[in-house]
């Protein structure tokens, strides 16, 4: 699914939009209620997010393909941050 010309998705509206939400919602039913770099879950008390492998700040065209969606917890999307490029979902929690 792509959207291009639709709005910048760096913006607010893309994250409030209908077709982010779908997607975000089918990222954590694929890869599960914990956070695929730590291991933590909601159950211990940790937010979970649905974070972007490739920057969408550098890679627009990528925002809305589900291959390039990890969860992470709060944490861990916060230390990642949008310069980093590691998939999580290679790796063994």
């Amino acid at each position: 699914m792509v959207l291009q010309n639709t709005f910048d998705v760096n913006s607010k509206v893309f994250l409030a939009s209908k077709a982010w939400k779908r997607l975000r919602y089918k990222a954590l039913k694929l890869h599960g209620n914990k956070c695929q770099c730590c291991g933590a879950s909601p159950e211990i008390g940790a937010v979970l997010n649905v974070d972007h492998i490739l920057p969408r700040r550098l890679f627009p065209n990528h925002a809305l393909q589900l291959e390039n969606l990890q969860v992470l917890c709060a944490d861990c999307n916060e230390g990642k941050g949008n310069w980093d490029m590691t998939n999580f979902k290679e790796q063994v929690v």
